[in-house]
C-alpha cells in the first residue's frame, strides 16, 4: 500500500509544482520511494512502500506516450490475469506491476476497468488527451482516498493532512458531520468533520473534467436479497472453504513475506489455517492486553500451536498521552474507537519484522458476527411491541444499571440494549456500536446545525438505507457494510498500520467471498437461538474444535475507561479543560466538563470521554494549525517532466538521477 495525492486545476491555471511536495506529510505510508508528475492542469504524487515489483514499479507511472498517468494505492490481486487479457489484445508492458495494469486496463476498457479488479485500491489517472481527471476506490472501502474541490481545482490525497496545507482548506467543522459523529463513534457517508472535505464512497468511480463537470458511477453494490436454497451445512462448508482459500491465495500476493494477525477469535483463526495449508505464512501476532479479561493470548497460542505457526506475543503497555496524540494525528476524522490504541501498538511491532499481514476484518459483517444482529432481532421481536411508556420506562431503568469495566461486560450490553428501549428496531441497531443518543448529543453542542444533525443522525441512516421500523438480517449487514465497515473499522485498520508502513490485507473482503457470504440464507447466518456466524463456526469445529468455536465473541477491545482515569487523566483533562473545548467552537464547555467529572466519579463513560478527547485533539492538530512541513530528505523525484512521459521506471529525476534501483532506499 501506498500514499497518493494529486491536483488538477480548472480553466488556465495549472498547479503551484512546490505542492507535490505536500504527499511527504504521506512519508509514513510510503518510506520507500516517492515520485511526481506533472503535464498542464494535472500535479500527480505518490509514496511508496514496495510490495510487488520493488525495481520497476515505481509511481506515479505513465505511459510511453504521456497521455496517461497514474498513482496508485493498494493492491490489485488478479493483475496476472488482466495482464495476460491486455496482452492478448495488443498492449506492450514494461513492468511486472500491478500498477501498469491500470494504465493499459484504463485504454482498453475505460470506465469499466474497477469492476475487473480485485484487491484494496484507491487511485487516480489523469487523462491527458481528453483533459479528464478518473478516480476510483474498491468496493469496501479499504483504502481511503479525500477530496477537496474548490472553485479553481479538485485535491486528493489519501489522507487529510495534504490536503490541509492547501490554501483552498477552510479550518472550520462541518457541524452536520459533528453531530453525527457524537452518535455513532464516526462520520457516515461521504462527510468528513473537515468542512469542504469528501469521501470518495466505495465501490464508486468519478470523473472530472476541465470544466469543472463531474461524472459518476457505483460498479458494485452488496446483494440486494438471500438467494433460495436449502440451508443445511454440508455443500455450503465445502463452498466456504474452497472461497476462503481462493480468498486467501489472493491475499498472500507479495513479494515480501505476509504474516497473519491472530486473536484466537474464529476469523483470524480460520484466515490463520487457510494461510499456513497453503504455504503462505510461518509466522502470527497477538496482542496482550492487561487486565479485565481483555487478553487473547492464550486463545492465540492454542491456534498457532495446532498450525505451527510462530507466535509472536505484543504485550499492550498502558497508554501516555503521546499515544492518544498520535492517534488523533494519524485519523482523518478523529477515531471514536478506542481500540485504535490496540491496533496502533500491533501494528508498530508487526512493521519490524514485516511489511504485510492478514486480518480478520470482514467476517463478523459478513457472515452476520457482531452481537449488534441478535440485539436488533431481540429488540423487534419484544421490545419494539411493547406500549411507549413502558419502553420508555427501560430506558430510565438503563441509567441505573451498576456497569462493570470488564472486556464486554454483561451490564454493558444491557444497559446499552435498554436505553434504545423507545427506538424504532432499525434505529436502535447503529446505538449498539455508537456513543451518545442523538438527545444526549445534541445537549453537547452549540450550534443548531450540528445539534440538529445529533437529532436526526439515526433517522438520516435509517432513510440512506432503506431500512423501516423492523428489517431483515440482510438489510442491516448492507448497511453496516456500507457505513460501519469504512467508516469506522476500515478507516482504523488503515490508518493505524500504515502510520507504521505496514499494509493489512482482509481476505474475508474478497468479492467473490464476500457477495456469496452476504448473499447465504439467514439460517446460515444466525443458528438457533441467534448464535452468531454459524457457518464460520462449523468450519472452525471442523478445523479446531469446540474450544475455538464455540468462544464467545470478544471483539478487539482495551480497559479505556481505567486508562482515561489513570495514565491518560493528565492528557484527557488538559483536552478536555473548558477553554480547551472553547476553541472547537461547537462543543459546550459546561456539558462536556459534566461528562468528564461523571467518568472520574465512577460513572463508566470511557468510550464517550474518548471520543471527545479525540475530537478536541484533532481539532488542534488539524484546523487550529498547519501541519508539519515536509520532510525534505526524501526528495519526489520528477518521473516525466523530462523525458516526455516515459514510464517512472525509466525517468528522471530533477537532478538527472536515473529512477532505476531507487525502489526500497
Amino acid at each position: 500500500m501506498c500514499g497518493i495525492f494529486g491536483l488538477f486545476s480548472f480553466g488556465p491555471g495549472h498547479p503551484d509544482p512546490g505542492w507535490a511536495g505536500l504527499a511527504q506529510l504521506l512519508l509514513h505510508r510510503g518510506p520507500d520511494d516517492g515520485g511526481q508528475w506533472r503535464r498542464g492542469p494535472f500535479l500527480l504524487a505518490h509514496r511508496r512502500l514496495a510490495i510487488i515489483d520493488a525495481e520497476s514499479g515505481h509511481q506515479p507511472m505513465c505511459t510511453p506516450d504521456g497521455g496517461l498517468a497514474v498513482t496508485f494505492n493498494g493492491e490489485i490481486y488478479n493483475h496476472r490475469e488482466l495482464r495476460a487479457l491486455l496482452e492478448a489484445r495488443g498492449h506492450t508492458f514494461r513492468t511486472m506491476s500491478d500498477t501498469e495494469v491500470l494504465l493499459h486496463g484504463f485504454r482498453e476498457w475505460g470506465r469499466d476497468l474497477p469492476g475487473r479488479l480485485v484487491g484494496p485500491f484507491a487511485f487516480a489517472i489523469a487523462d491527458a488527451d481528453r483533459g479528464e481527471l478518473f478516480l476510483a476506490r474498491d468496493r469496501f472501502g479499504e483504502k481511503p482516498l479525500l477530496l477537496l474541490r474548490t472553485p479553481e481545482l479538485l485535491a486528493f490525497a489519501s489522507e487529510l493532512a495534504p490536503l490541509t496545507a492547501l490554501p483552498g482548506f477552510s479550518r472550520q467543522l462541518d457541524e452536520r458531520a459533528l453531530g453525527e459523529y457524537l452518535v455513532l463513534n464516526y462520520v457516515p457517508g461521504e462527510r468528513t468533520l473537515a468542512a469542504g472535505v469528501e469521501r470518495l464512497p466505495p465501490a464508486t468511480w468519478r470523473v472530472h473534467d476541465a470544466s469543472g463537470r463531474v461524472t459518476s458511477g457505483r460498479y458494485w453494490t452488496p446483494p440486494a436479497c438471500e438467494r433460495a436454497g436449502p440451508t443445511d451445512e454440508g455443500p455450503a462448508l465445502e463452498e466456504l472453504r474452497a472461497r476462503l482459500d481462493t480468498a486467501v491465495r489472493r491475499a498472500l500476493t507479495s513479494d515480501v513475506p505476509v504474516a497473519v494477525l491472530l486473536s484466537g477469535g474464529l476469523d483470524s483463526s480460520l484466515i490463520a489455517e487457510s494461510a499456513a495449508r497453503q504455504g503462505g505464512v510461518s509466522h502470527a501476532y497477538v496482542l496482550e492486553v492487561p487486565g479485565g479479561g481483555f487478553s487473547e493470548r492464550a486463545a492465540a497460542e492454542e491456534v498457532a500451536r495446532r498450525l505451527g505457526l510462530r507466535l509472536e506475543v505484543v504485550s499492550l503497555a498502558p497508554p501516555t498521552g503521546d499515544d492518544l496524540l498520535a492517534v488523533a494525528a494519524h485519523a482523518d476524522d478523529p477515531l471514536g474507537d478506542s481500540s485504535a490504541l490496540a491496533v496502533g501498538a500491533l501494528s508498530r511491532a508487526v512493521a519490524r519484522g514485516h511489511r504485510v499481514a492478514l486480518g480478520g476484518d470482514g467476517g463478523d459483517e459478513v457472515f452476520a458476527g457482531y452481537l449488534t444482529y441478535r440485539a436488533t432481532a431481540l429488540h423487534a421481536r419484544f421490545v419494539r411491541r411493547l406500549p411507549l411508556p413502558v419502553r420508555r420506562a427501560l430506558v430510565r431503568a438503563s441509567a441505573l444499571l451498576p456497569i462493570a469495566e470488564r472486556k464486554v461486560a454483561t451490564s454493558y450490553k444491557a444497559a446499552r440494549f435498554l436505553r434504545a428501549s423507545a427506538l424504532p428496531s432499525s434505529a436502535a441497531h447503529f446505538t449498539w456500536n455508537g456513543s451518545w443518543l442523538p438527545e444526549e448529543a445534541a445537549r453537547l453542542l452549540r450550534p443548531a446545525t450540528a445539534r440538529a444533525a445529533a437529532r436526526r443522525a439515526l433517522e438520516a441512516l435509517c432513510a440512506r438505507h432503506g431500512l423501516g421500523d423492523a428489517c431483515a438480517l440482510l438489510d442491516l449487514q448492507r448497511a453496516d457494510v456500507s457505513e460501519y465497515l469504512p467508516n469506522d473499522i476500515l478507516a482504523k485498520v488503515d490508518r493505524m498500520s500504515m502510520a507504521h508502513s505496514l499494509e493489512v490485507r482482509a481476505p474475508f473482503l474478497d468479492v467473490d467471498l464476500a457477495t456469496w457470504g452476504l448473499g447465504l440464507p439467514a439460517p446460515l447466518k444466525l443458528g438457533p437461538g441467534g448464535a452468531s456466524k454459524r457457518l464460520l463456526r462449523s468450519a472452525a469445529r471442523q478445523v479446531f474444535g469446540p474450544a475455538i468455536a464455540d468462544r464467545p465473541k470478544q471483539g478487539f477491545s482495551v480497559p479505556i475507561h481505567a486508562w482515561i482515569r489513570g495514565p491518560l487523566r493528565e492528557v484527557v483533562g488538559d483536552l478536555l479543560a473548558p477553554a480547551s473545548v472553547a476553541r472547537c467552537g461547537a462543543l459546550d464547555p459546561v456539558a462536556v466538563s459534566r461528562v468528564l467529572d461523571a467518568h472520574m466519579s465512577g460513572a463508566a463513560l470511557g468510550f464517550e470521554v474518548w471520543g471527545l478527547a479525540l475530537l478536541v485533539a484533532w481539532h488542534r492538530l488539524r484546523l487550529e494549525g498547519a501541519p508539519a512541513a515536509p520532510p525534505e530528505s526524501h526528495a519526489l523525484l520528477d518521473v516525466a517532466a523530462s523525458r516526455g512521459g516515459a514510464p517512472a521506471a525509466e525517468g528522471l529525476g530533477d537532478d538527472g538521477a536515473d529512477l532505476q534501483g531507487r525502489a526500497g532506499s
